[in-house]
């Protein structure tokens, strides 16, 4: 039986765990190295495989701060996208969302947000935030299609595989009807 998503051409949302870490981290790469590109150092995306990838996956999940839950957005048994929520006492954090490059602007996204956004208002989060990276003005244009809003002062700093790049915060509350 199809879902209402599947009938729409969109993947079905699904809770994901530790098998998914080699499919999450396949997105998670293509997602890099069609988006980081001039956003991370050439040397670090070439050094970044599908193997290092789902290592770091395999190690962060059973050490990820709990609550905390894993969203495959999958068609055909292929991941589309994936997002990875976590709660920090009201506050939600969607620590990653991703959607494959080949997949994007089809609705993938929007789907995966809503889902994450719902499972952030059943844990009781008042408020959700996501951190993306200073220049990736695509994504931050997303968020702020969805609601999102730049937390003020919200900048930090982050190391990915080595390169210390700025990230901007954004922020959404959840009160009120999720």
């Amino acid at each position: 039986m199809s879902t209402a998503h599947e009938r729409d051409g969109l993947p079905r949302i699904r809770t994901g765990g530790g098998p998914d870490t080699a499919e999450i981290a396949r997105v998670h790469l293509a997602t890099r190295r069609a988006t980081y590109r001039g956003l991370l150092p050439d040397d670090v995306l070439g050094a970044m495989t599908p193997d290092s990838v789902e290592n770091w996956w395999r190690a962060y999940l059973p050490r990820a701060p709990r609550p905390n839950t894993l969203l495959v957005a999958e068609d055909g048994g292929a991941a589309q996208g994936f997002a990875f929520l976590q709660r920090d006492g009201g506050r939600g954090e969607i620590f990653a969302i991703h959607v494959h490059p080949d997949t994007q602007g089809r609705g993938v996204g929007r789907l995966l947000m809503r889902h994450a956004l719902d499972v952030l208002g059943r844990w009781g989060c008042d408020r959700a935030v996501l951190w993306v990276l200073a220049g990736n003005h695509g994504a931050q244009r997303f968020y702020g299609r969805l609601g999102w809003t730049p937390v003020p002062g919200g900048v930090r700093v982050e190391n990915i595989d080595g390169a210390r790049v700025d990230e901007v915060g954004f922020e959404l509350s959840l009160a009120g009807g999720r």
